[in-house]
């Protein structure tokens, strides 16, 4: 094999190996150099492809513009966007041949198949298009979210827009209004609809929790840190929130001196147990309540100026049931279905029942609307619940005290007193009793005990 041999076989070898597709032709565009792969991006076989002349070849189509055409013509550089017959689209650039007195002998394009290129951009098009559209529909859902207990209405509609926009965010949020509103339950749905919802949601009621024990139940304590503790310690809720929630219920409640503590936690993210030296970071989400004026206690000296602020990043202001009527009676179907599907029941109430229900005033709000449902769909007799009957069934023994005489734990202990009574005569044993109402035995042995065995 003699020197320019050995020359056209490396040259051959690095042209058929090339990444992009590689023509030649002379300076009449008869094509002189084609790789084997032509077929595939433009329909003709290679060995048919050497002298075919490329002007014709335009007018056939088999390019659609030819660079080559272009470079024979204006005997410069060029560069575009070629479709070939094949429907494949190609980005080529294409070089005059010059010899040595600059006389232009041919040309040169390199071509580079975009056709799978431009079909991932159409894609990634769609695919934003379609990631704009679930982002919207996500948004719409984290409202239909908060529905179950806060139907659209014109009252509520600012509080769900409200809701849905600081869900996802990590800031602390106060949650206002008067007793039995829902805002435990508001407190639910925005970590439902958070990025923290498989993370756990603690509820913790500040003023039920004895002065002595809140401060090692919130912040836990470490081995040994006073009479009684228990051996190895104990997590708080702050550090069993984990990275979920910690809803901090009635936080008016809370002794001043913990609202301190509470306040340099919201501030540094940051706690110790009672009777360690460690600092622990605070990774959770902070919801609070309450049904008082936070800022008639501040007047008061009853709470904290600085943490009020603190926690006050967020205000929602649940208004109270009178103020959306509207709602009371899709509250009434849906509590309504709700307590038929628990007890297992198939009742309804008449439209003069719903009615009068619509127009109570409703003091306890939600939560008082809601127990009194329950009681009626479980002590009623009858599938059809009128007017008529309801005097008599809430009431009892107590009928001839006035509803309006009856104070909320009078009334919450009547509803209880006849639930367990009526569901004892099914159930005639604790054992029997705890397994259908999901509750420790223990548990309703004392309820036995209170209302049923004083009958």
């Amino acid at each position: 094999m003699n020197l320019n041999e050995h020359a056209y076989k490396i040259l051959n070898q690095i042209l058929e190996h090339s990444f992009d597709e590689i023509f030649i032709t002379d300076d009449m565009g008869n094509v002189v150099y084609a790789r084997q792969s032509t077929e595939k991006l433009f329909g003709i076989p290679h060995e048919k492809m050497i002298r075919q002349n490329v002007f014709k070849l335009e007018k056939e189509g088999v390019f659609s513009p030819s660079v080559i055409v272009n470079v024979l013509k204006n005997k410069k550089n060029e560069t575009l966007i070629q479709e070939t017959k094949n429907k494949r689209k190609l980005i080529i650039s294409g070089y005059p041949i010059v010899d040595e007195t600059n006389k232009m002998i041919g040309a040169v394009s390199f071509s580079r198949d975009i056709t799978e290129f431009e079909y991932l951009k159409k894609e990634n098009e769609q695919v934003a298009i379609a990631i704009q559209a679930y982002q919207e529909e996500i948004a719409e859902l984290k409202k239909q979210a908060t529905q179950p207990f806060f139907l659209k209405s014109k009252t509520t509609e600012k509080l769900l827009d409200m809701v849905s926009k600081v869900a996802s965010l990590g800031i602390t949020i106060l949650l206002d209004g008067e007793s039995g509103v829902g805002k435990n339950h508001l407190a639910h749905m925005i970590h439902q609809i958070s990025p923290r919802k498989s993370e756990p949601f603690i509820e913790i009621n500040c003023g039920a929790i004895p002065e002595s024990l809140i401060e090692s139940e919130l912040f836990g304590y470490e081995d040994g840190a006073f009479t009684g503790a228990r051996k190895g310690g104990k997590k708080g809720y702050f550090e069993s929130a984990g990275g979920g929630t910690l809803f901090l219920d009635e936080i008016g409640e809370l002794p001043m001196n913990l609202q301190v503590k509470l306040l340099s936690v919201l501030q540094n993210h940051l706690f110790m147990r009672v009777g360690g030296s460690k600092r622990i970071e605070m990774k959770c989400r902070i919801i609070c309540a309450t049904n008082k004026n936070l800022e008639e206690m501040i007047h008061k000296q009853k709470f904290r100026e600085d943490l009020y602020y603190r926690i006050n990043v967020i205000k929602l202001t649940i208004p109270p049931l009178r103020e959306r009527k509207e709602e009371l009676i899709p509250l009434i179907y849906e509590m309504t279905e709700e307590f038929n599907t628990k007890y297992g029941m198939d009742k309804h109430f008449t439209p003069g029942m719903i009615a009068w229900l619509s127009q109570q005033e409703w003091p306890g709000n939600v939560r008082e609307l809601r127990n009194f449902i329950e009681k009626l769909i479980v002590t009623t007799g009858t599938k059809e619940i009128d007017l008529e009957i309801v005097e008599d069934i809430t009431y009892g023994e107590s009928s001839k005290k006035n509803k309006q005489d009856m104070t909320l734990n009078e009334y919450l202990d009547s509803v209880e007193k006849e639930f367990i009574v009526k569901m004892f005569k099914k159930y005639p044993s604790s054992t029997k009793l705890s397994k259908k109402l999901g509750i420790s035995q223990s548990t309703a042995n004392r309820k036995i005990q209170k209302y049923v065995d004083r009958i």
